[in-house]
């Protein structure tokens, strides 16, 4: 079963991961779009998550 508590902390490791790989993407690709919007996804699962916790 997937908690709040899991989500926050799996998302924790998905932001440096994907601020790496939009790193090494070449400005204005496909790949770092989606990278960038990955990465976005993961802080905002991370604010939802402190969020909801209260």
């Amino acid at each position: 079963m997937i908690t709040f508590h899991a989500l926050g902390y799996y998302g924790l490791f998905g932001l440096p991961l994907g601020l790496i790989a939009c790193s090494l993407a070449p400005a204005g690709s496909t790949a770092r779009r989606i990278t960038a919007r990955i990465t976005l996804a993961a802080l905002l699962l991370v604010a939802a998550t402190v969020a909801l916790s209260y």
